[in-house]
């Protein structure tokens, strides 16, 4: 089983702005969870989050990163 993060990042990979409630469907979490984990996420620069639409995205430089590892 992976970790709940990883599918955040699988998800976002694509570089596209994705809603939280598409992000909860798609992982099986719960949307109030999914804000938690996008917020912390954000808050570390690994995403970009706008809390008022309630969509995220990876950072380009950590998009890089992950294509990389």
């Amino acid at each position: 089983m992976r970790p709940q993060i990883e599918n955040i990042f699988e998800l976002l990979k694509d570089g596209k702005w994705h809603t939280i409630q598409e992000i909860s469907e798609k992982t099986n979490l719960h949307e109030f969870r999914v804000e938690i984990m996008t917020q912390f996420l954000a808050d570390y620069s690994f995403i970009r989050f706008k809390k008022s639409e309630k969509r995220a995205k990876l950072t380009t430089i950590f998009a890089d990163f992950l294509k990389k590892v």
